[in-house]
């Protein structure tokens, strides 16, 4: 470590923990209702219930009449009407069971299937009916539930499709997820259910189960009509969806042998074994090869099936490495300076391409990969990487069973078992969405399960040019390989985080485009024998540098946690004046802020950043735990706030004053998820618990701060005042949002939030207070019977101070102040 070294500061004892209720927001208002008349909307819907259980009772008696298995219960639709939504939280209750909703975005009607018990079909009758005989000049009973139902009818296969509609099976069989209710009940009896009707129908099946807190999913090879079986014979059936299956990424790699290259590259390079280990999920890797034979020990070449051998089937996994060990070998091969490497890699083999059909397993074989490389060696600290999506795009942001799985994993069992994930993007392949370039990308959304929320989604941008040919792509401009989230919905996380070289294209005078070797990044061959160097591009070589970057950064920080190394590598990363110019983005309004974060996420990490602090750039860095929500009598309530006050250099900033200063702050957690397709409101939501910051205004005080941020201190001040609603007087309302250059709307969202401020050092000066707290949403506080309201937390807050360069050291004085822990390796 250099004497300069200036380490970020892990500080403790800058935090108090209060009490916390969620402040108003304001009323909900008046239910938006379409007109009806009470009688007609009533009967239809009454008429409506009568006809569904006629047929049911009919259906059930001929098919125990021709030995065919029946279901105890139906399958409803309720679709609400146009421009409106449903009274959700009404339908799932009184027996019912939600299992999905969808909106119809041609008509904006919401679509909501449930599964009503035949013990339990008179509970809604008994609503409508109550709705109907409310006497005149009456608010009728039940009112936002029926008048927002515009009809009800039984569900079809379609209805339980949530997968886009063109997929659907017909007369072939195809690979489908099969999402079942199993909330609060025995899973194996349901399943060993399953599997005899799929034996009954010939329905093919496949061996293990996915387990979510609501949810376990059961892949299946079926057709139209087998599909309409299984609705007709099993009820616990909340969701189908086309299964996920992967990309063809295999290419053609090369580049000319030169041995000396390779001698010259390890006379040079210094190996040192340590416990930070890189571990590629990916085609196995070949670790005969010279570059990468010292940090890859045998033992740590493993396999989820052994009739694959270890050995590397195709090239890709071998190419991944290269990068994932070296990052720019180009510039080590040719600089010739002294390089030191303090990781090593490990190889799980989850691919083979002579048995495409494990690809559907693909979720089971990850969380067995990860499983295997773990039990291999519990104590090493890893960074999973992973450049391999499937063909399947995500719909508009939404989670699949890969992707939950991968957010389970990460998440993990406990505080120990929390992990660090790097997951692809994808690629754009396609030579005519080149020719389209960057409209193509903008079109070509991020792939399964790179929409995992606690993983870090790795994009690509590229530098490569050549002197004598056009290209694509300009310096710093979105790689063309690279696929984004402009076509989500807007509520979903920011994909990717972050961005790497992943290569460019000849752009040629007809308009047609091709590959170059120089145009992609410098890695090493499978067959060392035949090619020692061969070149990887697109969201590969990009995820395998977002590998390198973490383990530059864990050697720095080994005791880190992963949640924290996560966060200073988004913390550290920004936009190139390039791609603002690219897409056109007028930085001064949030939506277009908004797009380039769907596009190139934060940006380009910055390693020296991510590691070090600077006599102008300070960096604290604080790990806690928070219990985000307790159980008060049969209520779950929000629990507590954390309020800190950060050692600031006061005095520095205001000596300044009119000087610009950089205040970013970044606040990274894990989720635990909850898939299902059911709205995600905030009763159904994907995510565990969500945690927001809020910061301190420019000479705000900080009894005004906590009145403004926790109800529990407005209600002690209106006792105070003895007054029954507060105004403008009694405490400074407003947040100030318009000074974070992302915006509130923007970053509030996934698992982890960075945004920064740009103001004079004089208003920053007085900003050092910040609260952390969660927000009243989550399925740990709505879901009861879960047993989650008491679980804690960890989150990772990182603030940092940027001032222009030669103004005055505001690192030193702080430094002092503050006891830095052992996370620093001297």
């Amino acid at each position: 470590m250099r004497e300069d070294f200036k380490p970020h500061l892990f500080i403790k004892n800058v935090h108090t923990s209060h009490s916390y209720t969620t402040p108003p927001s304001g009323g909900r208002g008046d239910a938006n209702l379409p007109e009806r008349n009470k009688n007609e909307h009533g009967y239809a819907i009454l008429s409506s219930l009568n006809e569904i259980w006629g047929k049911y009772e009919q259906q059930i008696a001929l098919r125990k009449e021709n030995g065919l298995p029946t279901k105890e219960g139906e399958y409803i639709t309720f679709t609400s009407a146009r421009d409106n939504t449903l009274k959700i939280e009404s339908l799932d209750s009184s027996g019912a069971v939600l299992l999905n909703v969808n909106t119809n975005i041609d008509t904006n009607q919401q679509i909501a299937t449930v599964f009503i018990p035949e013990d339990k079909k008179n509970n809604f009758v008994d609503k409508v009916e109550k709705y109907i005989n409310t006497n005149d000049g009456i608010k009728p009973r039940n009112q936002e539930l029926i008048e927002k139902i515009d009809t009800v009818e039984i569900s079809t296969v379609e209805y339980l499709w949530s997968s886009p509609i063109e997929f659907i099976p017909k007369e072939s069989a195809i690979w489908c997820e099969i999402w079942l209710a199993t909330e609060g009940q025995a899973i194996k009896p349901i399943t060993n259910h399953l599997t005899e009707i799929c034996t009954l129908f010939e329905i093919e099946f496949l061996d293990g189960v996915l387990e979510f807190p609501q949810r376990t999913i059961f892949i299946i090879k079926a057709n139209h009509a087998q599909l309409n079986e299984l609705i007709m014979s099993f009820g616990w059936i909340a969701e189908i969806r086309k299964t996920e299956e992967l990309n063809n990424f295999w290419i053609n790699q090369r580049i000319s042998e030169n041995n000396q290259w390779v001698d010259e590259a390890l006379r040079i390079t210094t190996f040192t074994k340590t416990n930070n280990f890189i571990c590629i999920l990916d085609t196995g890797i070949n670790n005969g090869h010279s570059l990468i034979a010292p940090i890859l020990d045998n033992p740590n070449l493993m396999t989820v099936e052994p009739g694959w051998g270890l050995n590397d089937s195709d090239g890709h996994g071998t190419s991944m490495a290269g990068v994932v060990a070296y990052g720019n070998l180009n510039a080590i091969l040719e600089n010739k300076n002294p390089i030191e490497i303090y990781h090593q890699l490990e190889s799980v083999k989850i691919l083979h391409p002579a048995y495409p059909n494990d690809r559907l397993k693909l979720p089971l074989i990850t969380l067995d990969a990860v499983n295997r490389a773990i039990i291999n060696n519990p104590d090493n600290n890893r960074i999973f990487c992973m450049a391999i999506t499937t063909d399947f795009q995500v719909y508009f942001g939404k989670p699949s069973a890969y992707s939950s799985v991968i957010d389970r994993i990460i998440f993990g069992e406990g505080n120990d078992d929390k992990k660090l994930f790097v997951i692809s993007a994808g690629n754009v392949r396609d030579e005519e969405d080149y020719k389209n370039y960057p409209e193509s990308n903008l079109n070509s959304s991020t792939e399964s399960p790179a929409q995992s929320w606690n993983a870090i989604c790795v994009g690509a941008y590229t530098e490569k040019l050549l002197p004598n040919a056009n290209t694509i792509a300009n310096k710093f401009e979105l790689s063309p390989y690279s696929r984004t989230s402009s076509s989500w919905d807007n509520s979903w996380p920011i994909k990717p985080e972050v961005v790497f070289e992943g290569g460019n294209r000849i752009l040629l005078e007809n308009g047609e485009t091709e590959g170059h070797d120089d145009l992609e990044v410098l890695t090493t061959h499978r067959n060392a024998l035949v090619h020692n160097f061969t070149t990887i591009s697109a969201t590969s070589s990009a995820t395998a540098f977002a590998s390198n970057f973490l383990a530059k950064l864990r050697n720095i920080y080994p005791n880190a946690w992963v949640e924290t190394l996560r966060g200073l590598m988004i913390h550290s990363a920004s936009w190139k004046d390039e791609m603002i110019s690219q897409f056109q983005i007028d930085t001064t309004k949030k939506g277009d802020i908004q797009e380039l974060l769907k596009i190139v996420g934060y940006g380009i990490p910055n390693l020296e950043k991510a590691i070090e602090c600077k006599s102008n750039y300070l960096t604290f860095i604080s790990e806690q735990i928070i219990q985000p929500y307790k159980l008060e009598g049969s209520d779950v309530k929000t629990n507590e706030i954390h309020y800190y006050e950060f050692p600031w250099p006061k005095d520095i900033l205001e000596s300044i004053g009119a000087e610009d200063v950089t205040m970013r702050v970044t606040l990274s957690y894990y989720i635990e998820p909850n898939p299902g397709e059911k709205g995600y409101s905030t009763k159904y939501s994907y995510q565990s618990c969500a945690l927001k910051f809020h910061l301190i205004k420019p000479n705000e005080t900080f009894n005004s701060f906590q009145v403004r941020t926790n109800k529990i201190n407005q209600d002690n001040l209106k006792e105070a005042l003895g007054k029954t609603t507060l105004d403008d007087n009694d405490y400074a309302k407003g947040s100030l949002s318009e000074r974070w250059f992302y915006g509130s709307k923007n970053i509030f969202k996934g698992s982890i939030h960075s945004d920064f401020w740009k103001g004079s050092a004089a208003d920053i000066a007085s900003c050092n207070i910040l609260a952390v707290y969660p927000l009243a949403s989550g399925w740990w506080k709505q879901l009861k019977k879960q047993n989650k309201s008491n679980s804690q937390l960890r989150y990772s807050l990182i603030v940092s101070i940027e001032t222009p360069e030669n103004t005055i050291d505001i690192y030193t004085p702080i430094a002092t102040q503050v006891a830095v822990e052992n996370f620093i390796v001297v």
